[in-house]
């Protein structure tokens, strides 16, 4: 009996699926099945949070910086929920980039804190940040 070429590709496809599958039956992510991973906002966002706060040169510009960065803020919040609903690898990959980011964003949040005027304006919301990141370890 003759066996099809395609046969023993199917038959490795099936077996792909089904390990796949296996994973399955616990809360699964929109992240993760969206095609972007947390890990990946989680990077977006700290990039966007050190890009707003770079442009921060005196009050002036630290009121224009408002909104964008409580706007990142608000993503954080979208990603804090949405961390509760990842498999646990990928919420232990979350954790552990979380904890990366950490030193260098109190660094920052201290830094603005810090300067007379601009830390009025942006510093709530940069506290917030750092509680929001500290929740995702």
């Amino acid at each position: 009996m003759m066996t099809s070429p395609r046969r023993p590709t199917i038959v490795l496809l099936a077996l792909l699926a089904i390990l796949l599958l296996a994973g399955c039956g616990g809360k699964t992510s929109k992240l993760e099945t969206g095609g972007i991973t947390a890990n990946d906002l989680l990077d977006n966002l700290m990039a966007k949070t050190t890009r707003i706060i770079s442009d921060v040169r005196s009050v002036d510009t630290a009121e224009a910086a408002l909104p964008e960065l409580q706007g990142v803020s608000e993503d954080f919040n979208d990603l804090v929920k949405e961390a509760d609903h990842l498999s646990p690898g990928a919420r232990a990959d979350l954790a552990e980039q979380a904890s990366r980011y950490m030193p260098g964003l109190k660094d920052n949040a201290k830094r603005i804190n810090a300067w007379k005027g601009v830390g009025d304006i942006l510093g709530p919301t940069m506290n917030e940040l750092v509680g929001k990141l500290a929740q995702l370890r």
